[in-house]
């Protein structure tokens, strides 16, 4: 069990958290307004042991929303962009509370939403070994590579997301909304082959379409 506040592990048959205080029956209590991101710590993350060893390949399971942050399964990957450092990094969800932690500065985040994203397989060689980038609200969020399935985590309000971009792989953008209704979207992206004769930025369409979040693998 965990500190609804802070992250902090709860000591078992605990009332309060030893770290900020706060009572441990309180998270039927907490608001159901989405909230912008926030520090959950101040400049600490939040460390909890984890065995790789593991993970292994699950269904999609839906994620619980908790005082308007949503909040993953324990050992499913996600991406975020952090707000202090910037650093863009993929990691596993660690434990059952609203924080997502910066591996780079520390620091833990909450979320209101996620987008899932997967690259379907593309047999012809020169299109899967090319990366797609993702852009979220003009940043840059990393790219996805083939048969790749990427959870990239949002604030809330309206977003704008653009895959691709460069090379063979068009840009194609989709606005999204994130509120406590609607907190998952997801997408697959897929690059058509119309050759044989083509060359950079011809002779392939870009595919992104929204799907169920259970079509995509391993998230």
């Amino acid at each position: 069990m965990f500190c609804i506040k802070c992250g902090k592990p709860l000591n078992e048959g605990a009332s309060f958290c030893s770290n900020c205080g706060t009572p441990a029956g309180e998270a039927s209590q907490a608001p159901q307004t989405p909230q912008a991101p926030q520090p959950l710590q101040d400049g600490t993350s939040i460390n909890v042991s984890y065995d790789e060893s593991s993970q292994q390949v699950i269904p999609y399971e839906p994620p619980v929303m908790e005082g308007g942050n949503i909040i993953i399964p324990v050992h499913r990957r996600y991406r975020i962009f952090c707000p202090d450092c910037g650093h863009v990094t993929d990691n596993i969800k660690k434990d059952t509370s609203a924080g997502y932690p910066c591996p780079v500065c520390g620091k833990a985040y909450a979320y209101a939403g996620q987008l899932l994203m997967y690259r379907q397989p593309d047999f012809y060689l020169l299109h899967a070994i090319q990366k797609t980038p993702v852009m979220l609200d003009g940043r840059e969020c990393g790219d996805l590579v083939d048969r790749d399935p990427v959870r990239l985590m949002l604030g809330p309000g309206t977003h704008m997301v653009t895959v691709g971009g460069y090379g063979l792989h068009r840009p194609q953008q989709y606005q999204i909304t994130v509120t406590p209704e609607f907190n998952t979207f997801a997408f697959k992206f897929q690059l058509v082959y119309t050759g044989p004769f083509t060359y950079p930025g011809r002779g392939t369409i870009n595919e992104f379409k929204p799907c169920r979040p259970e079509d995509i693998p391993n998230i």
